[in-house]
């Protein structure tokens, strides 16, 4: 049996959707023991999908286990496309949690961890779903605007990133040229992004970070409560009444990705 398999999956080729480069690579390598041709992307947005419009794999195998929702997106960008919506999706490991999230928005997909994926993606390219599921609506980032690009990064930029998720600069890719990142904010900062996940976070930091807000931006980012899987007691209109009670000024509201939401701060002009 297992012979068949390598035998039928030889001449596949498997695109991998995979956020960390090394461990892209290690599993890229045991694709290629299993008898595929592998090969993994680690961006997402507009290029990506003309490269597999261009060059279909057999499958996309997507990893969860991290960036899940971004992966989802890549997932759902894929299904909306004509040209791209019959390529068989496997979605392979991550949290029980997130999993059903991605399984809410694409339920005839594969779903599969490293462990099973020998039985389950030959079965997957065998059978493609004959009228697969395209949700109605486009991930942000993906067939619009890049995330660096809804942010007003731009090529130089000093970005101060305030309790971000780890992997959070993943998602800005592609980056402009000669962006660079602090761990703190600084009059030398263009932009800074706050993540806050309570209303008593943002209350306890708030003051702080309009005192020393000068001539930059200042991003307030908080969980979304129906897809970012994360708990919080924030929505847009608390976030805008402790802004202007620091006596900021609200530029614009954004969806930054399928996590996030963002509102765009800077200082009252005199």
């Amino acid at each position: 049996m297992h012979a068949k398999i390598c035998a039928e999956a030889i001449i596949k080729h498997v695109l991998l959707i995979h956020w960390d480069t090394p461990e892209a690579r290690a599993r890229v390598a045991r694709l290629e023991a299993m008898g595929y041709a592998a090969s993994f992307q680690n961006r997402a947005g507009p290029a990506l999908l003309r490269e597999i419009t261009h060059n279909p794999p057999s499958a996309v195998l997507i990893e969860l286990s991290r960036l899940p929702l971004q992966g989802r997106d890549v997932g759902v960008a894929l299904r909306l496309s004509q040209a791209t919506r019959h390529i068989p999706l496997v979605f392979v490991d991550g949290l029980p949690e997130q999993v059903l999230i991605v399984r809410q928005t694409l339920p005839d997909a594969v779903y599969s961890t490293w462990t099973h994926l020998g039985e389950d993606l030959p079965q997957a390219i065998r059978r493609p779903p004959r009228d697969p599921v395209a949700p109605e609506t486009a991930p942000p980032g993906i067939t619009s605007k890049s995330t660096a690009n809804k942010l007003g990064i731009q090529s130089g930029s000093i970005v101060a990133l305030l309790s971000a998720p780890p992997d959070f600069t993943d998602t800005l890719e592609p980056l402009p040229k000669g962006v660079s990142f602090r761990r703190q904010m600084s009059e030398e900062c263009d932009i800074i992004l706050w993540f806050v996940r309570s209303r008593r976070e943002l209350q306890d930091g708030i003051g702080l970070r309009a005192a020393r807000l000068a001539g930059g931006r200042l991003w307030i980012l908080w969980p979304k409560k129906k897809t970012s899987g994360l708990s919080g007691d924030l929505s847009e209109t608390g976030v805008r009444e402790l802004g202007l009670a620091q006596g900021l000024v609200a530029d614009k509201m954004a969806s930054i990705d399928a996590t996030w939401s963002g509102l765009l701060w800077v200082r009252r002009s005199l």
